[in-house]
């Protein structure tokens, strides 16, 4: 009998549930390189999961288990030694797979047979991956046009408080952008929120391939990589920046939470784009304080969205924020009623089902495949 997938069934992303286990297939961020300096362990939560980051002095991370295999203590507020962690409790030394190697006050063929779970890792475009599934990790994705030394990757990390599915569902819809994000300064004078656009998608090798075309005959392609993955030619708050392509990564934290890793390839380098990473990341780091804190009252009705400064570097994320996040932290999809411009929302519930069914089956799942060529496409004005 064939396997019963629901939406409902894409919300969870736990590691007992189907879009868990569909999710750990594929590399995940789960931090922004800068954030973590050598000699450095930060405690953080993945799909339901608990985990310890650290950087080793040698400046390689490394993602273990939270806990210390002695006596359960949070392995975060321990201590790097070389690249291994060593327990704040009693000691208990851990490698970077996960491997006890030393315990002071046991005997050494006790540590040998202790271990915590260790997970691969890479860092890529300012981000940090990891890999949570079984066996041996896919092949990682690389993205050869941002490896391009003439510009710096801007990798983000901002914390959202609805389903991560929600999020993706967002990254196949063009039709809101003229309303949620028509405060924006860009956006109004923007070629493509002049009119509504008739949406054309198709399954591509690595998602969705998604065609926009507006009423003065702008073209726009954008590319959504399965399982949540956004490729795009995105908005930037920034008076010398317009468009540039954008990395966005929805990775769940709980079901009511999700973390927008991105990737935005800047067109600086050398000094200026050092100087001006460090302009924007002390901006982002200001607003960080208060954004969460903004969203709740607009949807409360005690502040209103104009009242916010349109200046902000994430200014289109709270636009974003509100919209999504006011479709309830867990959106209650069995009151929607899609139309023709949600085209691109039901093919990606198709595939998603599609896949989460031949999981529950046992049956292989489709290879999903980047190559260099698929890259967003959005004419300047």
């Amino acid at each position: 009998m064939s396997a019963v997938i629901r939406v409902d069934d894409f919300i969870s992303a736990g590691p007992e549930t189907l879009a868990g286990k569909f999710l750990r297939r594929f590399w995940q961020p789960v931090y922004c390189a800068h954030e973590i300096l050598p000699g450095r362990a930060v405690p953080i939560r993945i799909m339901g999961e608990n985990f310890t980051l650290y950087r080793g002095d040698s400046g390689t991370p490394h993602l273990v288990g939270d806990r210390c295999a002695h006596r359960g203590t949070q392995l975060s507020v321990g201590w790097i030694e070389g690249d291994s962690i060593r327990c704040f409790y009693h000691g208990w030394k851990y490698d970077g797979s996960g491997q006890c190697v030393e315990q002071p006050a046991e005997p050494k063929s006790f540590a040998s047979n202790m271990r915590i779970p260790g997970y691969p890792v890479r860092e890529y475009l300012g981000l940090i991956f990891a890999y949570f599934g079984e066996g041996e990790p896919p092949p990682f994705n690389r993205f050869p046009k941002f490896e391009d030394p003439q510009y710096i990757v801007d990798a983000i990390r901002f914390d959202r408080i609805c389903n991560y599915y929600t999020n993706m569902e967002n990254s196949l819809d063009n039709t809101h952008v003229r309303f949620v994000h028509s405060r924006h300064g860009e956006a109004v004078q923007d070629r493509a929120v002049t009119g509504d656009p008739v949406i054309s998608v198709e399954e591509s090798d690595w998602g969705v391939r998604r065609y926009s075309r507006y009423p003065d005959g702008t073209e726009i392609l954008f590319f959504f990589g399965m399982p949540n993955v956004n490729y795009i030619n995105g908005q930037v708050v920034d008076p010398d920046v317009k468009r540039v392509d954008s990395l966005i990564f929805k990775v769940p934290v709980d079901d009511d939470r999700h973390v927008h890793f991105e990737a935005r390839m800047m067109p600086f380098s050398g000094e200026q784009g050092r100087q001006w990473l460090e302009r924007r990341r002390t901006q982002r780091a200001k607003e960080a304080m208060d954004r969460l804190d903004l969203v709740r009252p607009i949807l409360d009705g005690r502040l209103r969205l104009d009242d916010i400064d349109p200046n902000r570097a994430d200014h289109v994320l709270i636009e974003d924020e509100v919209a999504q996040t006011g479709q309830g932290a867990i959106a209650n999809r069995s009151r929607e009623h899609l139309g023709r411009g949600d085209i691109g929302i039901v093919l990606l519930r198709k595939l998603w089902e599609r896949e989460l069914r031949a999981l529950a089956e046992g049956r292989p799942l489709k290879p999903w495949v980047y190559r260099p060529d698929m890259v967003p496409i959005y004419p300047s004005a």
